[in-house]
């Protein structure tokens, strides 16, 4: 029996209501009703940044709520993942709280590809069956077949039994068909002449945004470019919390796996529509992610990844048909996943390595793909050494008080005169402010730095603060932008603990990269390059002013674009550098550095920021 309305919970503005479980959190039944909430911890009470407005009987305050909410909760503030309203009642999700689309960038480095695809299609004429002795019909298809290739297939090409069943039908129509071959062994489509291109799609699996490329593999055109927020990010922002909730939930692998899969399906569909193509016809996939995203998507244990020695189920390129992984796509189509390096160095950043070209640079270059898990190269001389380390979610907003992803009302930089009584902010979308994305945290903070409001240890100056600074419900807090000015009505701050936060993540990085530096005997770099969003995004003055990566001249410090993407296209419509992708994986060298002896040293030295004369 349905519930009468004054059960339910309403769930506004959106206008979304569900019928409260018993147990249920209010985060959980805004998530089945389809309603997005922040909430980068999973749900855990740890991040503080669920904040709802509940009307009606709610459960009690939680500890975890008394301690993350402050003076909020004596405001009727509650976190979603902690409360509930048992008997129905309404609750007001406000602004900061809304999941929304991030800015997700799809493009990077240009240039000419060379074609060379994993699928070739042949226009061949099917001859007829002649007596005495009849010839049977996939025998008359292989010998065509082998002639429009040239004679160059070694061996007849396997036919795959749904196509054997299609072909009696095919040679009624008069024979004349498009036969597509995937690595000149197996037929992987089968149409009458004129059907169109065979299509293939690159996918770039983020941990927060998840982007597809469709190209006609018969040109190498890029058709169409899909994106999407990752729809994995309601069970926790970072890999970590992913991954635990596989460990912790029976379910919560398949859970994880089939919203990743649903998301591919989704955007191959959208970029179809973009170009006017049927999706039926993508007869490729080829997929790059992190580690944690690899095995998720593939539905393998992520538990090894997260413990000594950090192996993976499988380090090498993976090739299965596409239906087996739930994709929607040809019914033949194969998915080709590239290599791992290690148990937290995945085939994103092999892409990257691919399509910057990392195996042939000389001088001295660090290619940096920022995130919560900081991937990073060093190149020089043909040689390449990896590692990962653990910056946290603080550069993508994450641990942040008031921290966001890069989304409309996001700060994306800052500027601050020295003496001057307030901050300019550049605000995504160009509303009001309401949190800090990454490059408007480090453009703040440096900023700051630069007129001597935050010090190189990470203390605020109150004196050079000219009343900026002040002293809030946990120690010093600087005002980037007073409640009239901001999108949620309350003053938009900085805090002590935010600026150590950035201190952790920044000290990670940097120390990461010193550590590549002295296992290669690298005195110096020459370049930065910076991969993905984040990077793209930082200015690189600024991010050296902070001090993220080794000293280096600004002007040799480049955003690379979503070279993972880009990777990942090559990869689509050249075998030869599918062929590279796995010689960079195995030729890359990898430094753990959870037991590196000079790890922690240099992780310490570099939690304070840069002074003046440095």
């Amino acid at each position: 029996m349905p519930r009468a309305d004054q059960e339910r919970v309403t769930f506004q503005p959106m206008g979304r209501r569900a019928d409260p479980q018993p147990g249920q959190s209010l985060l959980h039944l805004a998530q089945s009703a389809g309603v997005g909430i922040e909430a980068p911890c999973g749900g855990k009470g740890l991040c503080g940044k669920c904040r709802v407005r509940p009307e009606g009987a709610a459960t009690p305050l939680t500890p975890a709520e008394k301690a993350l909410l402050g003076s909020d909760a004596q405001e009727g503030l509650r976190l979603a993942c902690q409360a509930a309203l048992p008997q129905g009642g309404t609750v007001w999700v406000p602004p900061e709280s809304r999941a929304q689309r991030q800015v997700i960038l799809t493009s990077g480095p240009s240039g000419e590809l060379e074609l060379d695809p994993a699928v070739r299609a042949f226009e061949l004429s099917v001859p007829p069956a002649q007596p005495p002795e009849p010839e049977a019909a996939r025998e008359r298809l292989q010998a065509a077949l082998s002639q429009a290739a040239g004679n160059h297939l070694q061996a007849p090409p396997e036919l795959p039994l749904g196509l054997l069943r299609a072909l009696p039908g095919l040679l009624k129509q008069g024979g004349e068909l498009q036969a597509t071959l995937r690595h000149d062994r197996e037929i992987v489509d089968l149409t009458p002449v004129g059907e169109g291109s065979p299509l293939g799609l690159a996918v770039d699996l983020g941990t927060t945004t998840v982007v597809a490329y469709l190209c006609d593999l018969n040109s190498g055109q890029l058709l169409a470019v899909s994106s999407e927020m990752n729809p994995q990010v309601p069970y926790g922002d970072d890999v970590i919390s992913r991954m635990s909730l596989c460990a912790g939930d029976p379910q919560g692998l398949g859970r994880l796996s089939a919203a990743a899969v649903e998301c591919v399906n989704a955007l191959a569909m959208d970029a179809c529509a973009q170009a006017g193509r049927d999706p039926g016809r993508i007869l490729e996939c080829v997929m790059v992610g992190n580690s944690a995203m690899h095995h998720i998507f593939l539905a393998l244990e992520p538990a090894s990844l997260a413990m000594a020695p950090y192996a993976p189920v499988v380090r090498g390129p993976v090739e299965v048909k596409a239906r087996q992984a739930g994709l929607a796509l040809s019914r033949e189509a194969w998915l080709h996943w590239l290599p791992l390096k290690a148990g937290f160095v995945g085939a994103d950043i092999v892409a990257v390595a691919l399509a910057v070209g990392a195996d042939q640079i000389e001088e001295p270059t660090l290619i940096l793909d920022l995130g919560t898990n900081g991937e990073m190269v060093l190149a020089a001389g043909g040689r390449m050494l990896a590692c990962s380390t653990a910056a946290g979610p603080a550069l993508e907003g994450g641990h942040i008080g008031q921290g966001m992803r890069g989304a409309p009302g996001a700060v994306e930089r800052a500027a601050l005169e020295r003496g001057a009584s307030s901050a300019e902010l550049r605000v995504i979308g160009g509303a009001k402010p309401v949190g800090f994305c990454g490059s408007g945290l480090v453009s703040l903070i440096s900023c700051l730095l630069e007129a001597g409001v935050l010090l190189p240890g990470g203390g605020f100056d109150q004196e050079q603060g000219h009343g900026l600074v002040r002293e809030g419900e946990h120690g010093l807090e600087f005002v980037a932008a007073p409640a009239g000015a901001t999108g949620h009505g309350r003053d938009l701050v900085l805090t002590s603990g935010d600026v150590a936060e950035v201190q952790l993540a920044k000290a990670a990085i940097r120390a990461g990269a010193e550590v590549l530096m002295a296992e290669m005997g690298v005195e110096r770099l020459e370049r930065v390059l910076l991969a993905g969003a984040f990077g793209n995004y930082l200015d690189p003055a600024e991010a050296a002013r902070i001090g993220l990566f080794p000293p280096v001249p600004v002007e040799y410090v480049q955003g690379v674009g979503n070279s993972a993407g880009v990777g990942a296209v090559m990869a689509l419509v050249s075998r030869e550098q599918r062929r590279r992708a796995d010689g960079l994986a195995h030729a890359m060298g990898y430094v753990e550095l959870s037991g590196h002896p000079l790890f922690q040293d240099l992780f310490v030295d570099s939690m304070t920021f840069p002074g003046e004369g440095d």
